[in-house]
């Protein structure tokens, strides 16, 4: 071999040596699973810690909750720990105050935390089994103390070990030659797959493609690991010096005149010689990736030949070549956030596929599509029509409007003396509005205000309101606490939840929020609205919209709360809330709200009724909720409750059989009952009461009804009547869930419905 040839093969070593490395990028993905969680409301801490945070089955681990008061007296908190599947804790080394749900696989803790004092306990868990799919878990915790609630999470680990499958690989490969490595591994995540390469080189990689630039025998390992562990698999990879000639088009079914790459994927000890045949009369020598067009159709077969001193090798594909379709499509130039986009497409009949790029990065299949945009903005759709032998692609750009909001006057300010608890439709004045135009000529629009770094949003939605009121007459709004305070937690709770834009998912409205929050002044109105980056476009679409018009330039509203919540997690990202009010109006009485059992519910006298009702109001000390029971003139006390399960609303488990055991003789068969709550005080003197509802019992037919039965002609002997067993049914918990089975109470509100945006 001459010093030239020498040089050459060098050179080309470092080359595919370089390629390698520049191929291959380490990289590193740590996930902390801390087991420590902290909720903190200022008077309250609650902390837990997970040791060890994580586990496979049998791994016993060990949970502490810790419970520390900040203030001068004693708290009382509630308290709930829900642990996740397959965790089994030692129920029996439970404290004091404290109860196992078997169901939710949840702790419920009712300490007494001394004043500037602590409480904590330690609870033994074993992991029994593990959901493969879902490792990553976390302990959950919940604290409620006088209708401030605080939640965290514990994140812990809870799978297996990975396992390695079949290592796909071929036993041999040439010189130079790429070559991917391929391993079955399975087990939760996150799994890291290391590949050592038996000659220094350690990959992070999944699937890593490689090539070795020197013969010989290669011991290859792959490890996989997870949290819980690490195993390895071993295979030995042979690299020989003959070359082998491969090689793919980019497209084996180009269009005329469409360029082709032919990209070599051959190796071999170099030097190497290389030849191509395109197969219509064009050839090429040297090249590693060259590229050709053809000018007919037809079906050509493709030549690849390498030759070294070790010997030669061919590789051959056919290639089709054909003309491009005719296509063409139909879509809109304007859409709107949330809102359903559609298109058309059409073409000849060569085209066997469709392909939409929306763009905003996702994309649709199909002659026709329907999408949804997330975000506002400008966005380019391309349509790809394919018919295997080429492409043609159409392209439009489409404006999309921000989303639609919505409004509701749930309650609204009234003038008067007398304070009025609930609005009916007998009282056609009990809501004021007084705008000062009935409609608009032409389009508002308002002028960008440049704001002050670290204005926040919620700022800007205030100057800019009171710059749309400003251009018709009326005087400014001003920023409102007590009213932004329900305005922000509403906000939250929508982005959430969306599906209805007025009612919480505690089920209160928009008067009982704001006095859970301290307003206590007239209320002229709630509006929401989504979809909206810019607080500029909210207020003007709102003072565009007919129904949203009289809110905003209401001449008789003093004061506007604001909520804003932006969250990229949501479909409609920005979530605005307003509550508008009139400092001077009467204040909304708070409500007694029954839910259930709803009015004419009947019920078996077995059962196991849960009595619910809502109060927006926290309770004082002493005061409390009890159900009553009432037939005739007489009144049964079903029992007492202070605690809500969920935001305002209670809820009371009753034994029906129980219940009417304890009526006086008589009043138990008589066929009318109706059942009533009321919040008292300390004293038993009635605070509020709620509406009365119907309801009746009947007979259980599953239980026997006991009957006299004659022996003898003359003797006769009674079976005993057997008292039936009351069915067992689950007293409901507190729970993190929103209720979604109520309607919400009808209301009568002060405007239209709102338009749908445009």
């Amino acid at each position: 071999m001459s010093s030239r040839r020498r040089l050459l093969l060098v050179c080309v070593l470092a080359l595919l040596l370089g390629a390698t490395l520049f191929v291959w990028r380490p990289s590193s993905s740590a996930v902390l699973y801390s087991g420590f969680a902290r909720a903190d409301n200022g008077l309250l801490s609650l902390e837990i810690t997970v040791n060890p945070p994580v586990g496979s089955p049998g791994t016993k681990m060990q949970m502490i909750a810790r419970v520390t008061n900040h203030a001068a007296q004693p708290m009382t908190p509630s308290i709930v720990l829900r642990l996740p599947p397959g965790v089994v804790a030692d129920i029996y080394a439970l404290p004091s105050g404290a109860t196992f749900n078997l169901q939710q696989n949840q702790i419920d803790w009712l300490p007494v935390v001394p004043a500037a004092g602590a409480l904590e306990f330690t609870l033994d868990m074993v992991v029994q089994t593990t959901d493969v799919t879902n490792p990553e878990q976390f302990i959950a915790a919940l604290m409620r103390h006088q209708g401030d609630q605080r939640e965290a999470s514990a994140p812990i680990w809870v799978g297996i070990t990975p396992l390695i499958g079949e290592v796909m690989a071929q036993g041999q490969v040439s010189v130079g030659q790429p070559i991917r490595l391929r391993a079955n591994v399975a087990g939760p995540g996150p799994l890291t797959t290391i590949w050592d390469l038996g000659d220094g080189r350690r990959l992070e990689l999944g699937d890593p493609e490689v090539v070795f630039p020197i013969a010989g025998s290669h011991e290859i390992v792959v490890e996989a690991s997870n949290p819980a562990g690490r195993v390895t698999k071993r295979f030995t990879l042979v690299v020989l010096p003959q070359p082998v000639a491969a090689f793919k088009p980019d497209d084996d079914a180009p269009a005329i005149g469409q360029a082709v790459i032919f990209r070599s994927t051959s190796g071999g000890q170099p030097p190497l010689k290389v030849f191509w045949d395109f197969g219509d009369g064009t050839t090429i020598m040297g090249e590693q990736q060259p590229t050709h067009a053809y000018k007919q159709g037809g079906v050509y077969r493709v030549r690849l030949a390498i030759e070294n001193d070790f010997g030669r090798s061919e590789a051959v594909w056919d290639v089709t070549v054909g003309d491009a379709p005719i296509a063409d499509m139909i879509i809109g130039d304007r859409a709107a956030v949330g809102l359903p986009f559609t298109g058309q497409a059409f073409g000849d009949d060569t085209i066997t596929h469709y392909m939409w790029e929306m763009g905003d990065g996702r994309r649709h299949e199909g002659a026709a599509f329907s999408h949804v945009y997330r975000l506002p903005g400008d966005y380019y759709v391309t349509m790809i029509a394919d018919n295997g032998f080429g492409q043609t692609r159409i392209g439009q750009w489409v404006h999309v409007d921000a989303g639609t909001t919505s409004l509701f006057l749930p309650l609204a300010a009234h003038m008067g003396d007398s304070t009025l608890s609930t609005l009916s439709a007998d009282m056609p004045t009990a809501a004021e509005l007084a705008p000062p135009v009935e409609s608009i000529s032409e389009t508002f629009t308002l002028e960008p205000i440049q704001f002050a770094a670290g204005t926040s949003p919620a700022e800007q939605l205030l100057a800019y309101l009171n710059a749309a009121r400003a251009r018709f007459g009326l005087p400014p709004m001003n920023y409102g606490y007590e009213l932004s305070t329900a305005a922000q937690v509403h906000a939250l709770d929508k982005a959430r939840f969306p599906d209805n834009p007025h009612v919480g998912t505690d089920g209160t409205m928009a008067a009982e929020r704001l006095l859970r929050s301290g307003y206590r002044g007239g209320y002229a109105g709630e509006a929401t609205a989504w979809g909206f980056s810019d607080p500029r476009l909210a207020v003007e679409f709102w003072v565009n919209s007919d129904s949203h018009r009289p809110l905003i330039l209401n001449q008789l509203g003093t004061e506007v709360g604001i909520g804003y919540v932006e969250d990229y997690s949501t479909e409609n990202i920005w979530h605005w809330t307003t509550e508008f009010g009139i400092a001077y109006g009467v204040p909304v009485k708070p409500v007694l709200r029954a839910l259930m059992p709803a009015t004419g519910y009947g019920a078996l006298n077995t059962e196991v009724l849960n009595y619910s009702w809502m109060w927006p109001l926290p309770l004082a000390p002493g005061e409390r909720f009890t159900v009553y029971l009432e037939t005739g003139s007489r009144r049964l006390s079903l029992g007492s409750i202070a605690q809500p399960v969920y935001g305002s609303r209670y809820v009371l488990s009753v034994d029906a059989r129980s219940a009417l055991g304890a009526l006086p003789n008589g009043a138990a068969n008589l066929p009318g009952y109706s059942w009533v709550v009321r919040l008292e005080d300390s004293l038993g003197n009635a605070i509020a009461e709620g509406e009365r509802r119907m309801i009746a019992f009947t007979p259980d037919p599953s239980i026997p009804v006991a009957t006299l039965v004659p022996t003898i002609p003359i003797v006769t002997a009674t079976t005993a009547a057997v008292a039936p067993t009351p069915t067992s049914t689950p007293t409901l918990m507190p729970t993190d869930e929103p209720p979604s089975n109520e309607p919400p109470p009808v209301i009568v509100t002060a405007t239209p419905q709102p338009t749908p945006s445009p």
